[in-house]
């Protein structure tokens, strides 16, 4: 039997998210399946990215300018004529920091057409455009994180001058303005411990405003710049906690919670709808409800205080332990059948 041919797009590969890669490897050990990317096909200028049998779509609905949007719909249209399998992940509530309205035609042709709708908590079938296609929607939590990245001794406390024994809370990942970093840089207002910010920021009006306001934070430490995969697992390792104070209005998964928990860290975060099925299953998280962005800041702060206040005491140590149970029982081998049902033809 001809193994199945799955095209993800944009690419297998991602230099900053590993989800693709990590799936694409599950299929591929599995036997059945052929992956490769679409941008990498297309590089070939030989026509195979519209030959390939089932179609995995991930952030499609997200493009910034007008002939990127012309592009996505071209190869839309393309493989719905083409009577092709399409799934289509759906990763955010709404794209990050606002796109364009027209990217509203992808989102409906996806709806509309899409054979399997993937969602990866629970909490995403109660998004309102998916209400009239539930009977497509197939819920497979997003994996782990073993194994993805390199161990590495590198010491983060002597880098950043942190004295042994302060507590790091860590927030790492892209630095957008959609993250909330003016709330947290609020909320933090603890002397005995350091907040470590890293991760790359854009736009350039972005970075020269929050260099201005982290000035008058004396415990804040600011590292503007990518944190490259040979690293990462040295500033995980380092930290007491992360933390991840995301908005209600477009998240709905988190990458950086199921990383902290593939190391066996915690995270202080509000409840959205993927923590909130981490938290039913393994309450492994500082996870906060808050009402509207005024109340945002003194909710996260009381959060983070009593997430220190289990560091210190070693309390922390628990939801550690549950968080490492957590992935393993959701990792990506533990619901391999799931993932590859998506796949079938």
């Amino acid at each position: 039997m001809d193994k199945v041919k799955v095209c993800f797009y944009p690419t297998c590969e991602n230099a900053t998210n590993h989800f693709l890669a990590n799936l694409a490897r599950l299929l591929r050990d599995e036997g059945s399946f052929e992956c490769s990317g679409f941008l990498d096909l297309a590089k070939q200028k030989k026509g195979e990215e519209f030959r390939q049998d089932v179609y995995h779509f991930n952030w499609f609905d997200q493009s910034l300018s007008f002939a990127s949007f012309l592009y996505r719909y071209y190869i839309l249209l393309r493989v719905i004529f083409a009577r092709k399998r399409i799934v289509w992940t759906i990763h955010n509530t709404v794209p990050h920091g606002g796109v364009p309205a027209y990217n509203r035609i992808l989102r409906a042709l996806l709806l509309r057409f899409s054979s399997v709708i993937h969602i990866m908590s629970e909490g995403s079938r109660e998004l309102p455009y998916l209400q009239p296609y539930l009977h497509k929607v197939e819920l497979v939590p997003h994996g782990d994180y073993f194994g993805s990245y390199p161990e590495c001794d590198a010491d983060i406390r002597k880098r950043f001058n942190i004295a042994e024994g302060t507590p790091i809370v860590l927030f790492l990942g892209a630095v957008r303005p959609y993250k909330n970093i003016e709330i947290l840089l609020d909320a933090f207002d603890f002397d005995d411990a350091a907040l470590l910010i890293c991760g790359n920021v854009r736009p350039r009006e972005y970075l020269n405003k929050l260099t201005a306001s982290v000035a008058g934070h004396k415990n804040v430490i600011f590292a503007p710049e990518f944190v490259p995969d040979s690293e990462l697992s040295a500033y995980l390792r380092a930290s007491a906690f992360l933390v991840a104070p995301y908005s209600y209005e477009s998240a709905l998964n988190s990458g950086t919670v199921l990383l902290a928990c593939s190391y066996g860290k915690t995270v202080v975060c509000p409840d959205i709808a993927g923590v909130r099925d981490i938290q039913a299953a393994a309450n492994c998280l500082y996870a906060y409800h808050y009402e509207g962005e005024a109340e945002h800041t003194g909710k996260l702060r009381e959060t983070l205080a009593r997430a220190l206040d289990d560091y210190r005491s070693g309390v922390i140590a628990e939801k550690q332990s549950r968080a490492v149970d957590y992935m393993r029982r959701n990792s990506w081998d533990a619901n391999r059948s799931k993932w590859c049902g998506l796949f079938k033809r």
